[in-house]
């Protein structure tokens, strides 16, 4: 594509006569990755501002800069093409898809929001597409999978012109069915504009990310984003909310597009009744709209709070007009999402969960769970990452000491904090004295798994499926799985 076909299909304003048209190879907010073909945008990040490297990659010899800071207005750079907007993160998201020409009005793309639950609902869903033999993409925290091939991603959402990729790739390789998790920092940078999302499904809103937006309100408006950009009329648009959820009707009133609710209250439209729970094993009657549809079974999913998930997943394929009777019948094959309430395996039936919880709410869900459904001792493995919000820190010190029977507090992401300064503000909150402090994590686990009885229940909580730590500028290698495991056949060992 060349660069003034791209800009007006952007309908960005330039001066024609004095801009030199040529190739574009790609676009990138990169200045590592710049070439002569590549237009590169400046972004204002969080921790860097690609207007310092502007010089940079002009000496690059690079045809096309995209900017927004009115300092460069006045400055001349011959041989190169100076276009400002008034926002980057937007231009780049526009770029993005009119570079891959709007993939995503050719998919069926979900969208899952929510402070919780994200990652289950998109991974059951990709699994189910999977079982019902359609090829599908998925796009999250677990990482990116266009069909069976794995892309690696940092972010919960990935970029813009990530995103874009994925979808173009998606149908080059036949794939329409795309689910993915939204964030809101991913919906607050534009990562998520010029998204055609035909369904978004709502998990729920709690206490989350303020170091990021300051306020609760700032938080909430941002996850409104993706419901009041649905459109403003019925189209080819819906939503699936959490009824049961008490912010849902907030949310509800920011739509104008078809919408459902699913949930265990009686009011909703996809209820669950006769709900059985168990460790590892979860049943209820899935009914629409006052009709029995059918039984869902489910094997080595734990946890009440996976109803809710189950039956946006299931909700989802039945407004899609799906075969209700084969999608039932294939639920005991669906697997637990790795790294939410993850058994760690062993050969000497011990109890011993991995979860990703890291809010005051979602601990608070794992926990309050497992004293429902089990009269077992609850040993609890837990800390707060450095850097993050502070607040709820005395919070969860206080949810995991009055729902365990010991909590040991230990080290999560420290980054640039003291990890006993962070376990110092997590006991702030604790009315208890049923905990000890281990900031080693590693220890913490291990002696998690050497003071516990056969029968007790040991739930390590905050990492879930991650396979790092952070230190500092340091990513060390850790997965609290893997930790749990060695630890279990070190202690056990001969037995």
């Amino acid at each position: 594509m060349d660069l003034f076909t791209l800009l007006d299909k952007c309908k960005f304003h330039y001066k024609k006569l004095t801009t030199e048209n040529h190739n574009v190879n790609d676009i990138s907010e990169n200045s590592q990755v710049i070439t002569e073909n590549i237009i590169f945008i400046a972004i204002k990040g969080e921790n860097h501002d690609g207007h310092d490297f502007l010089i940079d990659v002009i000496n690059k010899k690079v045809k096309t800069v995209i900017y927004e800071d009115r300092y460069y207005d006045y400055l001349s750079f011959p041989g190169t093409n100076m276009i400002r907007v008034h926002d980057t993160k937007k231009a780049f998201a526009i770029l993005a898809a009119n570079f891959f020409n709007h993939p995503s009005l050719d998919t069926q793309l979900v969208g899952v929001t929510g402070t919780n639950g994200k990652t289950t609902v998109t991974t059951l869903m990709y699994h189910l597409f999977k079982l019902l033999k359609q090829k599908a993409t998925i796009i999250g925290t677990n990482g990116i999978s266009v069909g069976d091939l794995k892309v690696k991603t940092k972010n919960t959402t990935p970029g813009a012109y990530t995103i874009q990729k994925i979808l173009s790739d998606s149908l080059k390789n036949s794939i329409t069915n795309v689910v993915m998790e939204v964030s809101s920092h991913a919906i607050k940078q534009e990562r998520i504009s010029q998204l055609d999302f035909k369904t978004v499904i709502y998990t729920n809103f709690s206490h989350d990310h303020l170091d990021y937006h300051k306020t609760f309100e700032d938080y909430f408006y941002s996850k409104a984003l993706i419901f009041s950009g649905l459109g403003n009329i019925y189209n080819n648009k819906l939503v699936l909310f959490n009824g049961d959820d008490k912010y849902y009707k907030r949310f509800l009133s920011l739509t104008h597009v078809e919408y459902y609710t699913y949930g265990i209250g009686s009011h909703n439209d996809f209820q669950a009744r006769n709900i059985i729970c168990d460790v590892d094993k979860i049943s209820f009657h899935f009914y629409a709209f006052n009709e029995f549809i059918g039984i869902v079974n489910t094997n080595n999913i734990f946890g009440f709070f996976n109803i809710a998930n189950l039956l946006a997943c299931i909700s989802y394929f039945y407004l899609k007009q799906y075969n209700m009777s084969t999608l039932l019948a294939l639920m005991p094959e669906l697997n637990g999402v790795k790294g939410r309430m993850e058994k760690v395996n062993n050969h000497y039936s011990l109890n011993i969960f991995v979860d990703y919880a890291h809010t005051p709410d979602s601990i608070y869900r794992v926990l309050k769970e497992i004293k429902l459904i089990s009269r077992k001792r609850i040993i609890t493995v837990v800390g707060c990452g450095g850097n993050r919000d502070p607040l709820k820190r005395p919070l969860i010190g206080k949810i995991t000491t009055e729902l365990s029977d010991i909590v040991i507090f230990t080290s999560d992401n420290p980054r640039y904090e003291d990890p006993d300064n962070i376990i110092t503000e997590i006991v702030q909150g604790v009315q208890k004295n049923n905990f000890v402090k281990l900031e080693n994590r590693f220890e913490a686990i291990e002696y998690a798994i050497k003071i516990m009885h056969k029968d007790d229940i040991v739930v390590i909580l905050g990492k879930g499926h991650e396979n790092y730590q952070i230190i500092k500028d340091e990513v060390i290698d850790f997965n609290d799985y893997e930790i749990a495991l060695n630890s279990i056949n070190k202690l056990y060992k001969g037995e």
